[in-house]
């Protein structure tokens, strides 16, 4: 009986994979990585004059405009609406194999979390996956919801902004209060005096200043997601991939060429207006309400336009669809290229003007693409992805 009750809470076999959906979420890595990029290299730390020194303020201007417009933000709106989806189809496939699904789904998001947090403390302080595992332990709790009352609690979540900024702005709330004195209290009490600004923690090959910089990062990653209220918008876009998590069981997503033409028309129409008023003022960020605005449509106009292309064009998406599978080991992967070998081992951070930083995309993703096909030729999943199976399932083979 032990036996058996193993075998079917097992993960998601290969044959039970949908691929546009590895592919959508490759891509969505593939923009995440562009939008990374300029952290990794230093482009975003380094101070006016050292950018003149790299690029023409007209080059520069325009590269931070059209990351603003077509980047910031979008892509890890579409993962967290892959997020949402996938945990309404893991939890349909285990139950249906007569697995307690809720239980497994749990003990996933609590080696994420661990995974997450290694990932945070040591390599870089943007990480996602703590975020993501921490609110993806929340979302048992609107399983039992009807798809109208996802679709409100979504929406009030990502219009939250909108009203809550202005107030705190308003009576002088800092949701970061004392936050950014806990990190840097951390950096000194580790590795001495501060430096002149992050940009020097990567770039000066001096490996304890990294990792003093580095295990400061849960106070500094802490302010930055809540006074840019990320919190509520990936929740809210995860309820939203619970509901499409539904429709695509039930059959009616992907196959309503009618639902993702509107999607991909209307997303346009409402994103790229506001969209345009945050990429051309660059002394806003996420939190300002042009980006509340713009974000999300613009973002399911993407994922939208992908569905509608998928037909016709799998040859070329799919290309992505390796690359999406391994997404956990890929996403880890980005950092390690990015944040160790650029910044800490060759010393290229702060070198690299928008041209070189977004070129440097390329070879990366190329490289990524070759090597997800030649390991998942050879093996079930990637090698983290492996590793979180194990933790949650004391084994790294399907059954």
């Amino acid at each position: 009986m032990a036996t058996q009750a193993k075998a079917v809470a097992s993960a998601t076999a290969s044959s039970d994979r949908i691929e546009i959906l590895d592919a959508l979420r490759g891509f969505a890595l593939l923009g995440i990585l562009i939008a990374n990029l300029p952290v990794f290299t230093g482009w975003y730390m380094i101070p006016q004059p050292q950018q003149g020194a790299l690029a023409s303020p007209e080059t520069a201007a325009l590269y931070d405009q059209l990351i603003k417009f077509f980047v910031d933000g979008k892509f890890y709106t579409i993962f967290s609406l892959l997020f949402g989806i996938g945990f309404t189809l893991q939890l349909d496939r285990l139950e249906k194999r007569g697995a307690a699904g809720i239980a497994v789904f749990r003990r996933r998001m609590l080696v994420l979390l661990a995974i997450g947090f290694v990932h945070m403390t040591l390599v870089w302080q943007g990480d996602i996956l703590t975020l993501y595992a921490a609110l993806g332990l929340l979302l048992p709790l609107f399983r039992p919801w009807k798809e109208s009352s996802l679709l409100i609690l979504a929406v009030f979540l990502l219009a939250l902004p909108l009203a809550l900024v202005p107030l705190c702005a308003h009576y002088g709330i800092d949701l970061g209060h004392g936050l950014e004195e806990i990190g840097l209290g951390i950096v000194t009490a580790v590795d001495g005096p501060l430096r002149p600004g992050p940009i020097s923690y990567m770039q000066s090959g001096d490996w304890s200043a990294f990792a003093a910089w580095q295990v400061s990062g849960l106070p500094f990653r802490i302010e930055h997601l809540l006074v840019t209220w990320r919190i509520p918008k990936v929740l809210g876009i995860m309820l939203l991939g619970m509901v499409l998590g539904r429709r695509l069981i039930a059959g009616t997503l992907l196959e309503d060429r009618k639902l993702l033409l509107r999607t991909l028309v209307f997303g346009l129409l409402i994103g790229i207006p506001p969209s345009l008023v945050f990429a051309l003022d660059p002394l806003v960020y996420q939190e300002h309400w042009s980006s509340v605005l713009g974000t999300v449509p613009l973002a399911l106009a993407y994922a939208a336009g992908f569905a509608l292309a998928w037909p016709k064009a799998k040859g070329v998406l799919g290309i992505m669809a390796p690359v999406g599978r391994m997404a956990l080991t890929n996403y880890l992967t980005h950092t390690l290229f990015g944040v160790l070998m650029l910044g800490v081992f060759f010393g290229i951070a702060g070198k690299l003007g928008p041209v070189g930083t977004t070129l440097l995309a390329v070879p990366i993703i190329l490289f990524q693409i070759a090597f997800s096909r030649w390991w998942l030729a050879r093996h079930e999943q990637g090698p983290m992805e492996a590793l979180w199976r194990w933790g949650t399932y004391g084994s790294v083979k399907p059954r």
